[in-house]
């Protein structure tokens, strides 16, 4: 389900300054001056706990350890296969991270592509065309292993206190864009496109998911702009909007609803969540292809679907408060 954002009315906002807030200081505020104008409680915003992810040692599945005798791998010379055989025997082969070992396998498979279409002895042909279908195997549990137990993408779902800054998509580009590269392997990989996927740069993807830190980011946004609501919105829908124009008339408590509206409101929290609304339909999707069928789907959907359908469903109660709000008093609501 996509996370759709209603909008009261269209608007096309601005928003400048030397500093822009964060997801929790662009709610602070407006609550603040909601606060002031309805003597609201205080809160301090409580967000439920997430639950624990599992270890790595959980999720880790050993690859099937599969050898060449010697004569095998000297009659393997004949197509290249001797400098991956020693690569994956070395010092550093034998620590290879996830990535690492997934970006080996691939390219494993690749090169024992290229070798079966070459004049071979019988064999050889034989023993490589096993070799192949065992590899194939194989590259599904490291594709899994890297996805669950990658260390950068483990810090994704991690959750933290800072959220993303209004107005600011720097990272939404190159974040989506390594997760689309993740998605593209990982299809490449279901339809053995060997060579295709060979060639995939998966350490740069990770490393633009580390840089910029956004899916983390994104996360805490949902969660606290859900969490806020579903605490702020008890005290505002108590009041009913026609105590605010006794007889029908206009106060001065009214005239500065309004400007909150206008300017807070739709001006910046709408315009802000508008913002998390696109980044979350983009990356949710991509988000549901990788994890979809492992064990860490149900604590991808605690961080990111849940809040965000959470927030839509708060989100709707808040407008149509302001909708009855203009309906039943002279607020003559409209975008400042």
């Amino acid at each position: 389900m996509k996370f759709s954002m209603l909008m009261l009315l269209v608007v096309s906002v601005s928003l400048s300054g030397c500093s822009k807030p964060d997801s929790k200081a662009t709610l602070t505020d407006y609550q603040q001056r909601l606060t002031r104008v309805l003597e609201l409680d205080d809160i301090k915003v409580q967000l439920a706990p997430l639950a624990t992810l599992p270890r790595p040692s959980e999720l880790r599945q050993p690859l099937p350890d599969i050898r060449l005798e010697l004569s095998e791998a000297w009659a393997s010379r004949e197509c290249g296969l001797d400098q991956l055989i020693g690569e994956r025997n070395s010092s550093l082969g034998r620590v290879f991270q996830p990535s690492q070992q997934l970006h080996y396998e691939l390219r494993l498979l690749a090169q024992l592509d290229n070798c079966l279409q070459q004049e071979l002895t019988q064999a050889l042909q034989q023993q490589l065309g096993e070799w192949r279908s065992q590899k194939q195997q194989s590259v599904t549990l490291a594709l899994s292993n890297m996805l669950l137990t990658d260390d950068t993408l483990r810090k994704q779902w991690q959750g933290n206190n800072g959220g993303l800054v209004a107005g600011d998509s720097g990272g939404f580009v190159a974040s989506s864009g390594a997760l689309h590269n993740l998605v593209s392997l990982a299809e490449q990989i279901s339809q053995q496109q060997w060579q295709q996927a060979a060639v995939v740069d998966i350490e740069q993807s990770l490393a633009m998911l580390y840089q910029h830190n956004f899916l983390n980011k994104l996360q805490s946004s949902l969660r606290y702009s859900a969490a806020w609501f579903s605490q702020v919105n008890p005290q505002l829908l108590a009041i009913a909007p026609e105590s605010l124009c006794p007889n029908g008339r206009s106060t001065e408590q009214l005239k500065i609803l309004t400007t909150v509206f206008s300017k807070f409101f739709i001006g910046e929290v709408q315009a802000h969540l508008a913002e998390l609304s696109r980044y979350h339909n983009e990356i949710w999707p991509q988000l549901q292809q990788l994890y979809q069928h492992t064990a860490l789907y149900p604590a991808l959907q605690q961080r990111y679907q849940q809040p965000a359908e959470q927030l839509q469903q708060q989100l709707m109660l808040q407008v149509k408060w302001w909708q009855l709000l203009n309906q039943q008093c002279p607020a003559v609501l409209t975008p400042g």
